[in-house]
């Protein structure tokens, strides 16, 4: 780039269109900002990469795009860890996952959490983390977490058994 005000002025004139692009891409709106805060970091880094014939506005749509469909895909591996995470919360609990129907019943149980417990799920079984990170994280110790997961998981356990009673006997 030939000085920070030659980018200053690109990025004046073209953030709302590709903000509008990003979300026309079907990126959620919450996270548009962020991902055209990438965009405009990949074309800083990359100016000397741009053909000086192609319009910066046309070369920051193409990053715009790239970026967007590897949100995408992100996000599909996210739902599949989630799913992943799902399957080995079960395990634990002791109930084996034996379709989605049972998935959706184990969503409908972790809505019932208050949200610290439901945090602390996510820490373990979505992020990986174990109980010392999850302590230093939420400043508790390592045992308090080891312990509260426990409860959390047999009122998880109970949770799945009477809904899932509930959906077969009813």
């Amino acid at each position: 780039m030939g000085d920070s005000a030659d980018f200053e002025a690109i990025l004046r004139d073209t953030q709302s269109v590709i903000r509008a692009y990003i979300a026309g891409m079907g990126v959620p709106l919450d996270s548009i900002d962020d991902l055209a805060q990438e965009v405009y970091l990949e074309f800083y880094k990359g100016t000397e990469r741009r053909p000086a014939e192609v319009e910066p506005i046309r070369w920051l749509k193409g990053i715009a795009r790239n970026l967007s469909l590897n949100y995408f895909r992100r996000s599909k591996r996210k739902a599949e860890q989630h799913l992943e995470a799902v399957a080995v919360l079960l395990e634990r609990l002791a109930c084996p996952l034996e379709d989605v129907a049972e998935a959706e019943t184990l969503d409908r149980c972790l809505e019932q959490l208050p949200p610290r417990s439901r945090e602390l799920i996510a820490l373990r079984y979505e992020a990986d983390l174990e109980s010392a990170a999850i302590g230093r994280r939420l400043q508790i110790s390592p045992e308090a977490v080891r312990i509260t997961l426990l409860r959390i998981r047999t009122v998880l356990r109970d949770c799945l058994g009477r809904r899932l009673a509930q959906e077969g006997g009813g």
